[in-house]
């Protein structure tokens, strides 16, 4: 172990041995002897493993005079997220972006005017990720949306873990385990009809949106964004891929029922060009909803005089499960319909065979 001169270089070198016999020849990066052996000897207790590893870089940056790295505050997530998106090459749609960017200014409210201490990013640790999951319970918020604020946390926390030293991501540790059943009871026929009636009177496309969902069991994600290029109006045939069950490859053929597919054709002959089935719902809903109580769903089950608290949009879903069960449709068949099932099985009814078995099923849960 000694240090030397490189030609044309005006820095020390080392040269130490690992305990594996590994030869190492670095710089010091410093023309001071007395910083050069220091950092001989940091870097020899370095592969001895005698020292923690955030501790020998500290020692390093003291000993050359490197600029310690800031912390990194709430308010700065968004730049350095949006930045790896960009040199990882992902691309998000507009929808996922906009929600993991109210996820974080929601974060960012809270640890200002709650928990000063998780202002930085360092500092959100397990404890504070379990007191704002716990904040947002308090607040009367239902699971699932729970689930999704932690969710897009935690893709963001991963991104910076994965770009950063000294991160760590707590979001996963506090989601909580929602299942699908939890979103929504299904509607009795009599909600189901005070509920079509109310859409109906609101207008911006609810009652249609209704329609589809409840004969279809379609998510409220894919019906705000459903295509006319998904739907056959001459077979009387939904053939559309959930963003849930896109990864598994999993489509959903859903054969139209007689009400359904009459009100699809007077809508398509009111907008003969259109690119989506629900043009608002598909483009500016979601804006919207935020302002104006009128174009929410919970107001129309208000105006159904449906108590809300429990239902959802999600509720046509189950609605349409429940629907299927009653009339006495195989769950196989159910399933398929529906997209809750695998991919192996959903192939079987890809075949023009048998696509007047899941037509018979569905006109019997009407």
């Amino acid at each position: 172990m000694a240090l030397y001169k490189q030609p044309k270089s005006k820095f020390w070198w080392f040269q130490i041995m690992t305990p594996e016999g590994k030869r190492i020849r670095k710089s010091t990066k410093t023309d001071d002897r007395a910083k050069a052996e220091v950092v001989e000897k940091t870097f020899l207790m370095a592969v001895r493993r005698e020292g923690p590893a955030d501790q020998l870089h500290a020692m390093l940056d003291a000993v050359l005079g490197r600029a310690v790295k800031t912390s990194l505050g709430i308010d700065q997530v968004w730049h350095v997220y949006t930045e790896w998106l960009r040199a990882t090459g992902k691309e998000l749609e507009k929808t996922t972006l906009n929600a993991r960017a109210s996820a974080l200014r929601r974060l960012s409210d809270w640890s200002k005017t709650e928990y000063p201490a998780a202002g930085q990013v360092e500092a959100v640790d397990r404890a504070a990720a379990t007191a704002f999951a716990a904040s947002l319970a308090d607040e009367g918020m239902k699971g699932k949306t729970r689930q999704n604020i932690l969710g897009d946390l935690s893709a963001m926390w991963e991104a910076l873990r994965r770009s950063r030293d000294g991160i760590t991501n707590p979001w996963p540790l506090v989601r909580p385990e929602v299942n699908d059943s939890e979103r929504g009871q299904p509607f009795t026929r009599e909600q189901e009809q005070a509920i079509l009636k109310a859409a109906k009177k609101a207008g911006n496309g609810w009652h249609l949106a209704c329609l589809i969902a409840r004969h279809t069991g379609l998510r409220y994600g894919s019906v705000s964004k459903l295509t006319w290029a998904e739907i056959d109006l001459d077979d009387g045939v939904i053939r559309h891929t959930p963003n849930k069950t896109k990864k598994h490859n999993i489509d959903v053929v859903v054969p139209l029922v007689k009400p359904l597919l009459k009100a699809l054709q007077e809508a398509r002959r009111a907008d003969p060009e259109g690119e989506y089935v629900l043009p608002l719902h598909a483009t500016v809903y979601r804006n919207l909803q935020k302002k104006d109580e009128s174009c929410r769903f919970s107001h129309i089950l208000k105006q159904a005089k449906v108590d809300f608290e429990g239902y959802t949009f999600h509720s046509w879903r189950h609605t349409f499960r429940t629907r299927l069960s009653e009339a006495g449709v195989s769950d196989d068949l159910a399933k398929r319909l529906g997209g809750w099932t695998e991919d192996a099985t959903a192939a079987r009814y890809d075949h023009a065979e048998r696509m007047e078995e899941l037509r018979a099923a569905v006109e019997k849960a009407k």
